[in-house]
């Protein structure tokens, strides 16, 4: 039996630097911050200008900027701003109050949503592999379950195993042995599954779809949350919790936004034949943007200079910095469904697949 030809979402050299080689770049931005923490800081502003921000310029090139779907999906344009709202909403309940609780709330609920959205398009990823690859039904499901099982259950373990976690949540610390049995159980999944791809690459099998969950999706996010987050916080002099974890967000963001950046770029080229322009001229643009988005993320406190994390000038800005992610959230959950869109099928080269 001949293994399957490999197919790819954009090209062999295109995936590998978006799709793989961004877990290759974060782990190396993760790396030379364990070994020089003063590095922190400049990555992060690097990290928000060069990806964060154009990823969510992606969004808008791909909504809002696209005639087409504008035609088609103006509801949703239209309605999905009202993800602006609830931010601010709480935020002035919480200022009206003089209680904390109503933005806290707020803030855990996007914190969530963020670690889902993350997890979404890594499955979203590796399901366009596995049907490019025509893995079968019972091993699609099998990888989809380590991927969830792996990813969440890493989050829950760091939640309470690192003290400022458990400070947010109020939980004292627990005993080493209530953390080393989830950890053994994470240790072990990662095991069945690399057993399982030995397995299926042995019958000829598709790798790409179970390496891409393995080692990029469940890899680095082990890599962020417990090499670089167990570590935090590396930033000097931290205020806030996400002060703490600027490293170990940095390096899943990587992952994200690279990533995010070259679903985009592959889909626009099988439906325009490019981006309109050349790439690196649309690039340019989104850098200029992501100027404001900087603008924004220093405003709300996010590093240790500029506002002064929780002045009511940085509590404006946080909730407009999270009203931009829940917006992103909610349309990216809209537009990628491939199961239920012919033409996104033919832009991620899922036509015959």
């Amino acid at each position: 039996m001949s293994r399957p030809e490999a197919r790819w979402i954009g090209a062999p050299l295109f995936d590998a630097c978006f799709f793989f080689g961004s877990a290759v770049v974060a782990l190396a931005a993760g790396l030379l911050m364990l070994a020089a923490p003063a590095t922190v800081l400049p990555l992060w502003f690097a990290w928000i200008w060069l990806v964060e921000g154009p990823h969510l310029c992606a969004t808008w090139r791909r909504t809002y900027i696209d005639a087409p779907f504008r035609r088609e999906r103006a509801r949703l344009l239209v309605t999905s701003l009202l993800w602006f709202v609830p931010g601010p909403t709480l935020l002035l309940v919480s200022w009206l109050s003089g209680r904390p609780e109503p933005f806290q709330l707020f803030l855990g609920a996007v914190a969530l949503w963020s670690f889902h959205h993350a997890v979404r398009q890594h499955h979203g990823i590796m399901s366009v592999y596995q049907r490019l690859g025509q893995v079968n039904a019972a091993e699609r499901r099998f990888d989809t379950l380590l991927l969830h099982g792996v990813l969440w259950g890493a989050f829950g373990l760091f939640l309470v195993a690192h003290p400022t976690n458990r400070q947010l949540l109020g939980i004292d610390a627990l005993p080493s042995a209530m953390l080393l049995i989830p950890g053994a159980l994470l240790a072990l999944a990662m095991v069945a599954w690399a057993a399982r791809l030995i397995a299926r690459w042995r019958r000829h099998g598709a790798l790409a779809p179970g390496m891409f969950g393995l080692l990029v999706a469940a890899g680095s996010t082990l890599f962020a949350l417990f090499v670089v987050g167990l570590r935090e916080p590396l930033l000097a002099n931290p205020l806030t919790p996400e002060h703490v974890f600027m490293a170990a967000t940095l390096v899943s963001g990587t992952v994200h936004g690279l990533q995010y950046i070259g679903i985009v770029i592959a889909t626009e080229r099988r439906r325009t034949g490019g981006l309109g322009r050349t790439p690196l001229t649309v690039y340019a643009v989104m850098l200029g943007v992501s100027l404001l988005y900087v603008a924004i993320s220093v405003a709300r406190g996010g590093a240790p200079l500029g506002a002064a994390p929780g002045s009511m000038s940085a509590q404006v800005f946080l909730a407009i910095y999270w009203g931009l992610f829940c917006h992103h959230f909610w349309l990216d959950q809209k537009i990628w469904r491939p199961s239920t869109d012919a033409r996104l099928r033919t832009e991620l080269g899922l036509g015959a697949a």
